[in-house]
């Protein structure tokens, strides 16, 4: 009968732990053109496209507190400009709590330009426009329905980037990535994709003109276009032309293959 009631009391103390969550909101009136930093150590970010001059930023803790010992927002505003910092404590210890998870979750104007950084977690960016900076110690990279200038960074993820594309900078430490380039993109300068570790697949509007250079370290490379190539064909290195050439694409792998195709 006590070891029924002790067990009983123990999958509620379980329960009642997995299921704590704590919320901090607040929402912020801007201009035309706003920036937005987001600066944590151990959170997933997820940037949504709202509505103008609007800026609505949520933290949801699963498993923590905010503020006190807990989770510290520190947040400032400067005129367009919105800076959140939010640190999570160091989860030392054995907790009885089955999960424990941080979100920041940001609705933004379209063409607000985004700065963000997590040491441990993905980030996500849904329908912005304008330039934005992606950085993760570890975690995945996902950029959807973005018109822009991207610099995205992550130590060990995978990214996936679909967009109307100006300037791109792209590199994981251990990953695949998986570029959309929508028509309408247009290169202003060099691009580089890089993984160290994974394989690359890049789709091309019809029209898009770049000279290209592309190598693997162990894999193959395989154009499902027209490539005029320069030099001779080798198995793990190409350079050519598409559409008469431009600014240099350049695509690089450490280990994986690279395919690379028109839509």
């Amino acid at each position: 009968m006590h070891k029924s009631i002790l067990i009983f009391l123990l999958s509620l103390s379980v329960f009642s732990l997995s299921a704590f969550a704590e919320e901090w909101s607040k929402t912020y009136q801007v201009g035309d053109k706003p920036s937005l930093h987001v600066d944590t150590n151990d959170a997933s970010v997820e940037i949504t496209r709202g509505v103008r001059r609007t800026i609505s930023a949520r933290v949801s803790a699963d498993g923590y507190t905010i503020g006190g010992s807990g989770i510290r927002v520190t947040e400032r505003q400067d005129a367009d400009k919105i800076d959140l910092q939010i640190h999570v404590p160091n989860s030392w210890g054995i907790h009885i709590s089955t999960h424990r998870g941080v979100r920041i979750e940001v609705q933004v104007p379209p063409d607000t330009a985004l700065d963000l950084h997590s040491g441990d977690g993905h980030i996500r960016v849904d329908g912005t426009a304008g330039q934005a900076r992606l950085d993760t110690g570890d975690g995945h990279i996902e950029v959807r329905n973005f018109n822009g200038a991207l610099n995205a960074h992550t130590g060990d993820g995978s990214m996936t980037i679909d967009g109307v594309l100006s300037d791109v900078n792209l590199r994981t430490g251990d990953g695949h990535i998986d570029l959309t380039v929508r028509p309408g993109s247009k290169m202003s300068t060099g691009w580089v994709i890089h993984t160290s570790d994974g394989r690359v697949q890049a789709r091309l509007p019809q029209d898009f003109a770049a000279e290209i250079y592309a190598h693997t370290g162990d894999g193959h490379i395989q154009f499902d276009m027209p490539v005029t190539v320069n030099g001779a064909i080798e198995h793990s290195r190409i350079r050519g032309k598409i559409n008469g050439g431009g600014p240099l694409l350049e695509i690089t792998t450490g280990d994986g293959s690279i395919s690379i195709s028109q839509f």
